[in-house]
């Protein structure tokens, strides 16, 4: 860690947090150390705060406290985790029809609006208070952290950049932190030969010690890259986030960036969930700031649900997030107490609707295609109820043995539809930049369509 680095996290960030009247500073150094706490007490503190939110949850939200009365539930009856898992879900449609009746009346906070950038087709509007940025941002710092990366180390970004804001001092804002924190973004919604240059270009000229982004966007640079045989030298990690990270691209990305590779897990709704450290034996998640709620040691994924512990800005409880996955039954070998993600297994939404009534999930495409170890990246469109395509950028041609459990599992589920392999160099990224794996025919009528046109 250069002296820089050690002024801004150790001088600059608190200084600048506790000058303010925030948290962040007080905040960083509790998640330093309770990283380290054993199981039962990080258990402990995170039941504490479930308790406190529950409380307010029950007696000043006008949303829940109509949906718990109507479900028979009651605050007093919640005395263990088996009694807050029978509690009804949160749903996505919920969250934006009662986004105001989900903030405390008692609370006289700043309620800062955001919203999730709308990948599923329906974008979540919300609200955070400060008091929940600062716990996310600690919580996203410590994560990152763990792949050696600090603020104010110098960090290429590939992925959405920040849309210009109606104020001139919001933008000027935002372009001074980056310049402080040294990290540079390039945008990736659009990704072909002149982005590609124009970001090995910034990288030359950068030097970033660190590369962070969409695991699509690292992908089709690292492919122009190893094409041109350019190489962006010192490089001490990769971290990936937004998509699923496969074990084929895992080492793809580390062999073409020189890099160890670290996969991160968060969402608008939430920032940083988990993370991988430096043994890679899954995600840590951030429990602290998030009850995370999935199946345990499954041969079968289960919805993720996430509890905000700390945003009472919108108050979210078991929130159907849209992403399927496993919680891991064993910790870490790194001695940290934080539990694993084992898996996050893709978005719940992502389905094949076929004639006669049947449906295909996108999960079954998602284990199909990575037991092929050729399959760098790939995409599955619907474009009528008997035809599906199925492109696949690979790194070599498809062994027979993999051509052949292709074919079959397709054939297998898929029946007589209309199955279309083919291979391609690049599949484009959706209206929000980031990969989708699957779009069936709900998808027809978005912004997707621009992208099947692109490869027609």
């Amino acid at each position: 860690m250069g002296l820089y680095t050690r002024f801004l996290q150790h001088v600059l960030l608190p200084f600048g947090s506790f000058a303010r009247g925030r948290s962040y500073h007080r905040l960083s150094r509790l998640l330093e150390q309770s990283q380290w706490w054993p199981p039962e007490r990080l258990r402990e503190f995170q039941w504490k705060e479930l308790q406190k939110l529950l409380t307010i949850a029950f007696e000043s939200v006008p949303f829940y406290q109509r949906k718990y009365a109507a479900a028979g539930a009651r605050l007093e009856d919640i005395r263990s985790w088996e009694d807050f898992q029978r509690l009804p879900v949160l749903t996505r449609e919920e969250v934006n029809q009662h986004r105001e009746e989900l903030f405390p009346s008692s609370l006289t906070a700043e309620k800062l609006p955001h919203a999730t950038g709308g990948s599923t087709g329906v974008p979540v509007r919300f609200y955070r208070t400060w008091e929940s940025y600062d716990w996310r941002l600690a919580a996203t710092h410590r994560a990152y952290s763990w792949s050696g990366h600090r603020p104010g180390e110098r960090t290429l970004y590939l992925w959405a950049a920040p849309l210009p804001s109606h104020s001139r001092w919001a933008d000027l804002k935002t372009r001074l932190q980056a310049l402080v924190e040294r990290r540079l973004t390039v945008p990736t919604w659009l990704q072909n030969e002149t982005l590609w240059q124009q970001a090995y270009q910034n990288a030359r000229s950068f030097r970033p010690r660190y590369l962070v982004g969409y695991v699509s966007s690292l992908l089709g640079f690292a492919r122009y890259l190893e094409n041109r045989r350019l190489p962006i030298p010192s490089l001490r990690a990769v971290i990936t986030a937004a998509e699923p990270l496969p074990p084929a691209v895992r080492r793809y990305l580390g062999e073409a960036f020189g890099a160890p590779v670290f996969e991160t897990y968060g969402s608008r709704e939430f920032m940083s969930i988990g993370a991988e450290c430096e043994r890679h034996e899954g995600l840590h998640l951030n429990v602290e700031n998030l009850v995370v709620e999935a199946a345990v040691a499954s041969d079968q994924p289960s919805d993720i649900l996430i509890t905000d512990l700390h945003n009472l800005g919108t108050v979210f409880i078991r929130y159907v997030i849209g992403d399927a996955g496993k919680l891991a039954a064993h910790s870490c070998s790194c001695g940290r107490g934080l539990p694993l993600l084992e898996s996050v297994d893709g978005r719940t939404a992502d389905r094949i609707k076929l004639s006669g009534g049947r449906t295909v999930s996108g999960l079954f495409f998602v284990h199909l295609l990575k037991e092929l170890p050729e399959i760098l990246q790939y995409q599955v469109r619907q474009e009528s109820p008997d035809r599906v395509l199925v492109l696949l950028v690979l790194s070599r041609e498809l062994s027979a043995s993999s051509r052949s459990l292709l074919d079959s599992e397709l054939r297998r589920v898929l029946g007589d539809t209309e199955i279309v392999i083919r291979g391609v160099s690049e599949i484009p990224v959706g209206p929000t930049g980031k990969h989708q794996p699957v779009i069936g025919l709900h998808s027809a009528s978005r912004s997707e369509t621009l992208a099947r046109d692109q490869l027609e």
